[in-house]
This record gives C-alpha cells, structure tokens and sequence, in this order.
C-alpha cells in the first residue's frame, strides 16, 4: 500500500533544500510524499518468513493488503512460518493483529531484543508524547497475541538459512536490517533506514519526527549507505518506491538511488 508523508515531518533539511529534492526527483513540493509500504517474503524451500507485516488497518484503505498479495502469489497466511520484524512502527507491525487476534497463527515472531524491551516498557509508555501511544499500544497488543511465539535476538544474530541481523539502530532503538547471503550473493533489507528516496539519498542527515535518535540514525544511513555502496550490494527498503529494490552509488558526500530494472514475463 501506501501513505502521504507530510513535509512538516521531516527534520534537519532546510526548505530550499527540501524542494530541491523534490523537483530533483520529478516531485511536486508542494504536495505530500507519497511512500509506498512494502514486506518482504523469504523462500527457502519450502519455509516462509516475511519482513514485517505492513500498516494493517493502521493507515486507512491505502495500506493492509497484504493477505491479498500474498493470495495473488498462492500463499496463505497460515503458511508463514516466520516473521522477523524490522522495528515495531504501526506500518511495519500493524499488520501482525487484526479482530481474531495474531494474522499469522503458525509463525514465530522475531524481533530485537532492545525493540520489543522499548516498546512494552510501561514507564517509557506513560512518560511518551501522545503522538507515541499508539504505538506503544499496537507493540503489547503484538506481544500479547503472539505469547510465547515471540523470540527475541540481539545484533549480529544469525537467524539461519544465511539471514543475519544487522543493528541499525535510530529511528527506533532495536531498528534492525537483514543481510542476506546466498552464496556470493548479497542483498540487504534495510527497513526504514532509509525510508525517503526523494530525500534521504540525497540528504542522508535529513530524518523524520519518528526517529527516537535522530543522530544516530543519521549516522546509522550514512555508515550502512557507505557499506552497500562500497561493497557494491543489493538492497530492498520498505518505503523505497515499488518494489523497493536496487542499488545505491556514491554522490560525492552524498548517494543516489539506483532501482533495479523488472521485466514483465509471462508464466
């Protein structure tokens, strides 16, 4: 799906640069950016993990179709067998519950350690601004639904069948990346580290209201762009316009995106 994202919740970018970027990207400044809302499914063999869950019903009828995307690719929800959760924001986790409690009722959900403790810490709740609480809420509403289904990792964890955990921290404090391996293959799934392809590529100290650490996740997208960009590997983000996937070059003291070419074929 999708959501508009307003220009009054970027921070650290000035307006004249803002709306450079924006003609830059062939965007009309003085309109919402509108951010796609992407998940990721794993196959290996016939395991099934899926990278995040999508906005649910959290963001109106723009997002939540998820159950019918994966329809259109011949899987059901029960057939997940993993989640494995980039950070806990409604448009990533909002998709994880719905009326009947847990959407996906056989798979174990994974998540950072320093992610989960944050979000159902009821001091740090109580204490948050209101803008906060509903994700504080949606956070122990996941973990109640999915109980002793929750697994906690730690950075650097390998979660097997050559997915690793990357701690990208910032934007929340157990945002986490994967790395996946295959082979001399590498692509790595970068959550919301960089989440704003207009702006953050161009600008990577840019960030958004959301961020918990502003510092650090800036310096968290510049340190994990360096490192894609150097070692030349693939990456898939979220927010990255559909289907989110590519490359980043080096610009200077800057990046650019650089999407993968998707050819139609027929089955």
């Amino acid at each position: 799906g999708h959501f508009d994202f307003a220009q009054d919740l970027i921070v650290n970018l000035d307006n004249a640069a803002y709306q450079s970027a924006l003609r830059a990207a062939y965007l009309d400044p003085a309109q919402p950016i509108r951010v796609p809302v992407s998940v990721h499914l794993i196959r290996q063999g016939d395991e099934l993990t899926l990278v995040d869950a999508g906005g649910g019903s959290a963001f109106g009828p723009t997002t939540g179709h998820l159950a019918a995307s994966l329809e259109a690719i011949g899987v059901a929800p029960d057939q997940i067998g993993r989640v494995v959760m980039t950070h806990l924001h409604p448009d990533h986790a909002g998709g994880l519950i719905g009326d009947a409690g847990a959407v996906f009722a056989n798979a174990s959900l994974h998540v950072h350690q320093d992610e989960l403790a944050f979000w159902t810490d009821e001091d740090t709740a109580a204490a948050a601004p209101p803008d906060f609480q509903p994700i504080f809420a949606l956070a122990q509403g996941v973990r109640d639904a999915y109980g002793n289904r929750v697994q906690t990792f730690a950075d650097d964890a390998d979660l097997g069948g050559g997915v690793t955990v990357m701690g990208l921290p910032g934007h929340t404090p157990g945002h986490s990346g994967l790395r996946l391996s295959d082979g001399d293959a590498q692509m790595v799934i970068l959550g919301d580290a960089a989440a704003l392809a207009a702006l953050q590529f161009r600008h990577p100290d840019a960030g958004i209201a959301f961020d918990i650490d502003g510092a650090q996740a800036a310096t968290t997208r510049r340190n994990l762009l360096q490192m894609v960009t150097a070692d030349r590997i693939a990456v898939a983000g979220t927010h990255l316009p559909f289907p989110g996937i590519g490359h980043v070059e080096s610009r200077g003291d800057a990046f650019a995106w650089v999407p993968e070419d998707w050819f139609a074929t027929r089955a």
